[in-house]
């Protein structure tokens, strides 16, 4: 039980005798240290950092930079090795300021932003290359295109699409004048048809094609309605009669009949019949002064469901 007593007395006095024991050759030391130290991180080290990132500023909103040589450059700097060891060019950005610029080719001078720059760098000793920028500067205008819908795949066999509509038809976008000008139309993304047999509708966002031209709206979608029915057909209906009406008096119309050629879905074709389809002959019409009648056919029941292909003959002579 004494030797622990003891032994805490003989470390303590080690200790002591460590720590005071030759104190002016430790300070030395100690101070040698620090000044090596010292000198080493004060040692100056030179850099070159590619690419540093080129930023514009203060461009107008009716304005947009539609060419440019490049988007980078070469920064040299000089300051504390440790400080250069550690730097990254993504820390660092140029700026190209845009002030009062007006559409056109210009050369833009680049300067350092330097509220990136680390401490203790030779802001003197910085070189820019490139040290400008050329670049074009375009007014960006609106116009209002038409939208394409984009269908892919096929319908089954017996099956076809009538027609696809786009609600709205248009959409406003905005781009520089150089490349609005071989802007025709903007269209949709592709919609699959693949499989199907009935009209369905679909949410799709649109397509402009080029990354400077974007819609005003962001992220703009339009709703195409895909109409689709049975493969139509073509059914001729020969002697179909015409009706003659706003007969002037006294005028006895000749019985005539008329070939006419509908196009539609098979249920209707196989069924329709010449007594379903009118042919109308109006003398009020403009054309009856000059004794020619233009023939008019209307097929009231099947009128969303049917097309008329032609009618012979497309007008008759009158007397």
């Amino acid at each position: 039980m004494n030797r622990l007593p003891y032994g805490l007395a003989a470390v303590k006095e080690y200790a002591k005798d460590y720590i005071l024991q030759n104190t002016g050759l430790k300070i030395l030391a100690l101070l040698i240290t620090c000044v090596l130290w010292l000198s080493v991180a004060s040692r100056l080290s030179q850099v070159t950092l590619n690419p540093v990132p080129i930023e514009f500023s203060n461009l107008s909103q009716d304005l947009t930079i539609s060419k440019y040589d490049t988007l980078s450059a070469k920064v040299f700097l000089r300051g504390p090795k440790d400080v250069i060891d550690s730097l990254r060019s993504s820390e660092l950005a140029l700026t190209a300021d845009m002030q009062g610029v007006e559409p056109g080719v210009r050369v833009i001078p680049l300067k350092i932003d330097e509220k990136r720059l680390p401490p203790g760098i030779d802001e003197q000793s910085i070189e820019i290359e490139p040290r400008s920028i050329r670049i074009t500067i375009e007014r960006i205008v609106e116009a209002e295109l038409e939208v394409k819908p984009r269908i892919e795949g096929e319908v089954p066999q017996g099956f076809e699409i009538y027609r696809v509509v786009c609600v709205p038809p248009t959409v406003k976008v905005s781009a520089p004048v150089s490349h609005i000008r071989d802007v025709a139309n903007v269209s949709t993304e592709s919609v699959n048809v693949g499989g199907k047999t009935e009209t369905f509708n679909q949410l799709v966002a649109v397509d402009t094609g080029s990354p400077n031209v974007s819609t005003i709206e962001e992220n703009r979608k339009v709703r195409l309605t895909v109409i689709i029915g049975e493969a139509r057909k073509e059914r001729l209906l020969e002697k179909v009669p015409v009706t003659f009406i706003n007969v002037p008096a006294g005028v006895q119309p000749p019985a005539r009949f008329a070939r006419v050629l509908l196009f539609g879905a098979p249920s209707v074709m196989d069924t329709i019949t010449p007594a379903e389809v009118e042919v109308i002959a109006d003398y009020a019409t403009p054309e009856a002064t000059t004794k020619a009648i233009k023939l008019e056919v209307r097929f009231p029941r099947f009128a969303d469901r049917v097309t008329l292909k032609s009618v012979e003959p497309a007008t008759l002579r009158v007397k």
